[in-house]
């Protein structure tokens, strides 16, 4: 399905007024409002909206897609703003807007919004793509951009769509010193491991580290509220480096294609009680990886 088929180049608008997230979303919907006939509560969409931004916390990147689910929404409304000068919406954003995707989407129509939203994201990441859409002068000029680009909506999600990209990786001589700065780096408790190649050949666990420089003996006691020794993190700032990844890292929990659909990767990584998932292509090189979070980031609150 070709994601123009999805768009109603009545609900596509050039001509956005507002200098300011609210005023410019209040806008939109203005002109949403008149094209569909039907009476919009706007003060608590566009309430929502930025409700839902300030808590996520997502970073815009010349591009922002506010979002509201709603009982009173009867379908999925893709409203398209192309803003006349770019904006900055929230202190969190990496550059000024220049593009408003929004969706107001129905209890029936969350499938079609994040399938929708993954082809629109996956064409603004190739470079320039964003200034061809935040260029066009009309509709009709915006429609037939994606329609020359061939932007597809799959039938499916995949690990492609939820997946993290340039997260930091381990090789497999890496000294712990370099895995412990990238653990302090990151927010992911499991870091990929590759060999000189970019192969994947491991994964290496921030517990696994902590639990090789506390005796075992520790760990076979019941009481444990004695314990005040500070020895074992001597140990670690001691040795640090003089010891290398490959001699930490354990065999990859799960990996999957860009392709596997949702449901399948979703359900090995609870069922196996997997923290990070990791995407590789068909030579095995880390293309990316999944974490719980970025499942309910992006699905469930996307």
């Amino acid at each position: 399905m070709k994601l123009v088929s999805i768009l109603n180049e009545e609900l596509i608008f050039t001509n956005i007024n507002g200098v300011s997230r609210s005023g410019i979303y209040a806008d939109m919907l203005k002109k949403a409002q008149a094209v569909l006939g039907s009476q919009m509560d706007i003060d608590r969409i566009v309430s929502g909206m930025l409700e839902r931004e300030d808590t996520l916390q997502i970073p815009y990147e010349g591009c922002a897609m506010p979002h509201l689910r709603a009982p009173e929404f009867d379908d999925l409304y893709i409203i398209i703003g192309v803003l006349p000068k770019p904006v900055h919406f929230k202190e969190c954003d990496v550059s000024p807007c220049n593009l408003v995707v929004m969706s107001l989407i129905s209890q029936d129509t969350s499938d079609l919004y994040l399938k929708s939203l993954s082809a629109m994201v996956r064409y603004l990441s190739q470079p320039g793509n964003l200034e061809k859409l935040s260029g066009v002068k009309s509709a009709a000029e915006f429609l037939e951009v994606l329609r020359e680009a061939n932007v597809t909506v799959r039938s499916n999600l995949v690990a492609e769509d939820v997946m993290v990209t340039g997260k930091c990786v381990l090789h497999e001589g890496d000294t712990l010193s370099t895995a412990l700065d990238c653990f302090s780096r990151g927010d992911s408790s499991t870091i990929p491991v590759l060999d000189a190649n970019d192969r994947l050949v491991g994964e290496l666990e921030a517990m696994d580290i902590l639990k090789s420089f506390i005796p075992e003996y520790i760990f076979r006691m019941e009481n444990l509220d004695f314990l005040t020794s500070f020895e074992p993190f001597n140990r670690i700032f001691q040795e640090e480096n003089q010891h290398v990844v490959r001699d930490y890292m354990r065999a990859p929990s799960l990996t999957v294609h860009p392709e596997t659909p949702l449901i399948q990767f979703t359900v090995k990584m609870v069922k196996n009680e997997v923290r990070t998932c990791f995407v590789i292509d068909a030579d095995n090189k880390y293309i990316g990886e999944i974490m719980v979070k970025y499942i309910v980031k992006k699905v469930l609150r996307g």
